[in-house]
């Protein structure tokens, strides 16, 4: 009994303390005045979805920042190849292309403010 107890503790206490606090979605709104003006509402970041997929050292710490707040994501960057448009991600056959609006933000109008 004391072994699987033992077990059990060295996985809980072995597994990062920021895998075990991340949240399933993810709001980012940043850059909300330029999204504002570009017709489009926050982005709500599916990370339970990718975590099913990717491994954490997939995306951390070579495409994003463990920290909340640490990633300075702009559409202009994720077009040019960088977080959410790496070569891997959204830039790729793997997933949609990033150009999918709709797909990521909330409130698309399309209707620049």
């Amino acid at each position: 009994m004391y072994k699987y107890i033992s077990i059990a503790l060295l996985l809980a206490f072995s597994m990062p303390a920021a895998a075990a606090n991340v949240a399933k979605e993810i709001k980012l709104d940043s850059k909300v005045a330029s999204m504002h003006k570009a017709g489009v509402g926050p982005v709500i970041f599916p990370h339970a979805l990718h975590e099913k997929t990717y491994k954490c050292n997939d995306c951390h710490p070579k495409i994003f920042k463990d920290k909340h707040g640490d990633n300075d994501i702009s559409m202009k960057k994720n077009m040019d190849g960088q977080y959410c448009g790496s070569p891997n991600c959204h830039n790729s056959q793997k997933a949609f292309a990033l150009f999918n609006c709709s797909k990521c933000h909330t409130e698309v109008t399309g209707k620049p403010k």
